[in-house]
C-alpha cells in the first residue's frame, strides 16, 4: 500500500493527478495527448484518478485507456507509478515515499474518513458509511488502516455519476446535480477553503518528516507552504470547471510546478519556494 522510492543524480519524478480517462467530464479524452508530460522526466507519478476503473458506465473505457497509457509510458521509457484514488481503488499502491520521507504524494481522499462528503456516494448512503467508518476506529492513529478506509469507503457503494431524473434545461440540470441537497455545494466549499490546514494536520499526524507534500482529489490546484516550512502542491485536475499542474522534483529536491492543459503546456515552469 506505500511504494517507496528514492531518486539518483539525474533523475527527475513528474507529478500529476486527476486525469479521469472515460469520465464524460474528462479534459482529456485519449492518452496520446498527454506524450508531452512523458519529455524530460524519469517517472512520472499520477496522484490517483486517473482512470475510471470501479464498476460503472465508464470502466471499460477507463481501463483501456489506462493499459493505453502505461504502453506509452514503457515506449517513452518512464516509469509510471500509480496511486490509488477514489476512481481507482484497484491501484496497489496509495502514498509514494520518496527520498527517506523528505517528499510524499497521495491522492488526498484519505484526508476525509468519507473520501468525499460532498459526494453523491456519501449524501446518498450515509448509514452504512457511517458504519464503515466505525469498523476502523485506528483509523486515526495508523496510516496503513486510514489508507484501507479510504480504498474500502471507494468502494462501498455503487458510482453516481448524474442524478437519475433527467432536466432538459441546463440551468436545471446544474442545480440538481451541483447545488442540491444544499449540503452538496457546502461541503465543496468548505472542502477547498481547508484543504490545506487539513493536509497540514494529515501529514504532521502520519509523516512529519515531510518538506513537500503532492497530492490532488480537490480539483482545485494550489501551492501552499514554504519559506523553511512544509510545502503542499495539490495538483489539481484535468477536468471540466478545473485546472491542473505538473509539478516535478528532482534528485536534489529542486521542486517546480507548470501549468497544463491537453494542448501542452502553459508557460514557463516555476520554483516553489
Amino acid at each position: 500500500m506505500i511504494k517507496e522510492l528514492s531518486l539518483s543524480p539525474g533523475e527527475r519524478v513528474r507529478f500529476v493527478s486527476d486525469i479521469h480517462f472515460g469520465h464524460a467530464k474528462a479534459l482529456v479524452r485519449e492518452p496520446e495527448e498527454l506524450k508531452f508530460l512523458l519529455e524530460g522526466c524519469t517517472h512520472l507519478v499520477v496522484c490517483g484518478d486517473l482512470s475510471e476503473t470501479r464498476a460503472s458506465p465508464y470502466q471499460a473505457e477507463g481501463l483501456q485507456k489506462r493499459a493505453r497509457f502505461l504502453h506509452m509510458c514503457a515506449e517513452a521509457g518512464v516509469q509510471p507509478v500509480l496511486l490509488a484514488g477514489n476512481h481507482d481503488p484497484d491501484e496497489e499502491f496509495s502514498l509514494l515515499k520518496l527520498q527517506g520521507g523528505r517528499f510524499y504524494a497521495l491522492h488526498g481522499h484519505a484526508l476525509f474518513k468519507e473520501v468525499a462528503p460532498w459526494g453523491w456516494e456519501y449524501l446518498k448512503n450515509k448509514r452504512i458509511s457511517r458504519e464503515l467508518i466505525a469498523a476502523f476506529p485506528d483509523a486515526d492513529a495508523d496510516l496503513s488502516r486510514r489508507l484501507e478506509l479510504a480504498r474500502a469507503m471507494s468502494v462501498l457503494v455503487p458510482p453516481i455519476y448524474t442524478r437519475s431524473r433527467v432536466y432538459r434545461n441546463r440551468l436545471a440540470r446544474f442545480l440538481a446535480h451541483s447545488a442540491w441537497p444544499p449540503e452538496r455545494p457546502v461541503q465543496i466549499l468548505l472542502a477547498w477553503l481547508t484543504m490545506m490546514p487539513r493536509m497540514r494536520r494529515f501529514a504532521d499526524r502520519f509523516f512529519p518528516e515531510a518538506e513537500t507534500v503532492f497530492f490532488g482529489h480537490l480539483h482545485r490546484r494550489l501551492v501552499s507552504g514554504g519559506r523553511g516550512g512544509r510545502r503542499y502542491v495539490n495538483l489539481g485536475a484535468c477536468f471540466h470547471h478545473a485546472a491542473c499542474y505538473a509539478a516535478d522534483l528532482t534528485a536534489e529536491g529542486e521542486v517546480t510546478v507548470r501549468s497544463y492543459t491537453p494542448a501542452g503546456y502553459e508557460g514557463p515552469a516555476r520554483a516553489v519556494r
